[in-house]
């Protein structure tokens, strides 16, 4: 899939790709962020690209007839027909992505383009409109029916079945082309210290405004609501809510095989993480060699509050084709956890999650070098892994077509080149090529 975005703050236009793993580098303040939001913003509401006008013929059909078919080549016509390369819909959510209060990304667009495919899961999916009536979706063998039921004569708008069949089909087909995302912004640090404090202040809101409500019958909880807003993005606010809601989330279970993305992040931090209900997040080990100990995450390193949403997103919700979308995943890692945090996203694509950076790390990006040049065929290779097999298994990889890195300058993004040799960043290479000629010049000047 490809996005082209334009006139959002320091970007005035630019175009990259989503690949198994993006990368994107650049100097502070070059809009790599604003680029990772419009990104997460886009994912997040495909559907906006959705242009339910197009369903019109489809409506007419299933109120005569009931049931509506669609061959292979109809749906990829109508695939064709329905989807917007730019949404007036998600240009006026934009604002509100960026919680632009001041209007300072009223320009800025987005433009997506995928490839659309020839086969199509098999899949169903009602819509119940009222207690009688539905609509049914079923995908099978790449053919769509639509079926209408009704149980009663009332009868709906036509705008409306046509969304509802507009949602159908998006759902059917589209859903499979677009990731879900999932974002764990730079502001973690602070999220996973006071996610318990946000959570007893949003307590003492709704005591307040009950209180006032009884005290003062023309009270408004709107009013309290706008006048307490933070000036929070949307991604932001995203990572806030899944924080708050893992008493809820951790019910559920991940069908994907975690267990090599879990041993590299028990290697990073020496311990464990667990939620218990009514409890805070606790960081543990069972190893008394290594100081067995059971505490609160607030009471935890810096580098176990940067990871534990990895961790919990993993664990309950993540699913083959997810997009996890991470800001400067080495925040707050040593130079050895960087290496493991460029194993653990390699792990990561290897059960079927796309990620997306952005990184200032020279460490991560030669570690990802490595595994890279782990994918290609070589004398000697299962003799080296056998050597190295406390740090390496075969399995640590990525293959040089799955990986495109970007680097944000001069308001565009710059496509850097990736080979089976790894990628060329020369936007840390001259910096760390300027620091050692500067060393060896004040080491040769002192001797």
């Amino acid at each position: 899939m490809r996005l082209t975005i334009s006139d959002l703050g320091k970007i005035e236009k630019c175009e990259l790709e989503i690949n198994d793993l993006t990368i994107l580098v650049g100097d502070n303040n070059s809009g790599k962020t604003y680029v990772t939001y419009m990104t997460y913003g886009a994912l997040k509401n495909w559907s906006d690209f959705i242009d339910n006008r197009s369903f019109k013929t489809i409506e007419e059909s299933i109120i005569k007839d009931g049931q509506v078919l669609l061959s292979t080549n109809e749906i990829i016509e109508l695939m064709e027909k329905s989807t917007l390369q730019e949404s007036p819909s998600f240009q006026r959510r934009i604002r509100n992505l960026f919680n632009d209060k001041e209007k300072i990304f009223s320009d800025a667009q987005v433009k997506v383009e995928f490839t659309k495919p020839n086969l199509f899961k098999d899949a169903t999916r009602e819509i119940k409109i009222g207690e009688k009536n539905s609509l049914v979706g079923k995908m099978a063998n790449s053919i769509l029916s639509f079926t209408y039921t009704r149980g009663s004569d009332k009868e709906f708008e036509a705008t409306i079945l046509r969304r509802l069949i507009g949602d159908l089909f998006a759902s059917l087909v589209f859903d499979e082309i677009f990731p879900d995302p999932f974002i764990i912004t730079a502001e973690r640090l602070g999220i996973s210290l006071f996610y318990k404090e946000l959570d007893e202040r949003k307590n003492s809101m709704i005591d307040a405004i009950q209180k006032l409500d009884e005290e003062e019958g023309d009270f408004h909880h709107i009013n309290l609501i706008m006048a307490s807003s933070a000036y929070y993005a949307t991604p932001i606010r995203d990572h806030i809510a899944f924080t708050r809601k893992l008493d809820e989330i951790k019910k559920n279970s991940t069908l994907l095989d975690v267990s090599e993305p879990f041993e590299i992040i028990k290697e990073m931090l020496g311990a464990e993480f667990k939620k218990e209900s009514k409890q805070d997040i606790r960081l543990y080990t069972k190893n008394k060699k290594n100081n067995k100990f059971d505490i609160p995450l607030y009471l935890a390193s810096s580098s176990a509050r940067c990871i534990v949403d990895i961790y919990f997103y993993l664990k309950h919700i993540s699913k083959a084709g997810d997009i996890l979308i991470i800001d400067e995943p080495e925040s707050h890692l040593t130079l050895k956890n960087q290496r493991l945090m460029a194993k653990l996203i390699a792990s990561i694509i290897n059960i079927g999650i796309k990620v997306f950076i952005t990184t200032h790390s020279d460490f991560l990006i030669k570690e990802l070098n490595n595994l890279i040049l782990l994918s290609n065929n070589f004398k000697g290779k299962d003799e080296w892994l056998e050597r190295n097999k406390k740090n390496y298994k075969s399995s640590d990889f990525l293959r040089p077509t799955q990986v495109s890195v970007y680097q944000a300058i001069n308001g565009n993004l710059s496509n850097l080149n990736v080979t089976n040799k790894g990628i060329e960043v020369p936007f840390f290479d001259t910096e760390i090529q300027n620091l050692f000629s500067i060393s060896t010049d004040l080491d040769y000047l002192t001797d």
